[in-house]
């Protein structure tokens, strides 16, 4: 009969230490349940009357829109970025006396090209009685026609000029 008893004794200890345990876990839970709700009612609305599901599925709705509508905007830049290869972004200008009997540096070659060196370089030649104007294709920072030197001069400082390049900024 005593080892009911001990056994008995054990048992009502073994269950108010685990009566203890539990209580404790479920004010611990009960705090965490009590912090958790606090921060879900920051997140609705003053006075909303939708559920935090509902709120967080319209969230998620709203990121994969945002998400379409980046990847639209990534496949939208890139196109912009090759429509650019082809656009005018370097010049250059050389200006020289094309004739003995003429100073001041009027005649002059400027070199209109895109990126890829694509474009035309144009002389205009001034005298005293005349002028002349030519216009020769660039491809990839050459002509297939014959070049002056001061043609040569303006293609190279075009291509030599950075991409963004402005005066006075």
């Amino acid at each position: 009969m005593e080892w009911q008893q001990s056994w008995l004794i054990a048992l009502a200890s073994g269950s108010a230490a685990l009566t203890l345990f539990l209580t404790v876990w479920v004010l611990v839970l009960s705090l965490r349940l009590k912090r958790l709700t606090r921060l879900m009612n920051q997140l609705l609305p003053e006075g909303s009357e939708r559920s935090l599901d509902q709120l967080l599925e319209q969230l998620l709705i709203k990121q994969e829109e945002n998400r379409t509508l980046l990847a639209s905007l990534e496949n939208r830049v890139e196109q912009l970025n090759l429509l650019l290869q082809g656009c005018l972004q370097r010049v250059g200008l050389v200006r020289f006396d094309a004739f003995e009997d003429i100073a001041g540096q009027q005649s002059f070659s400027v070199a209109l090209l895109d990126n890829r060196g694509n474009g035309v370089v144009i002389t205009s030649l001034f005298g005293r009685t005349e002028s002349r104007c030519y216009a020769k294709p660039v491809i990839r920072g050459n002509s297939p026609h014959r070049l002056s030197d001061e043609e040569m001069a303006a293609i190279k400082q075009a291509m030599e000029q950075p991409i963004g390049h402005r005066e006075g900024r």
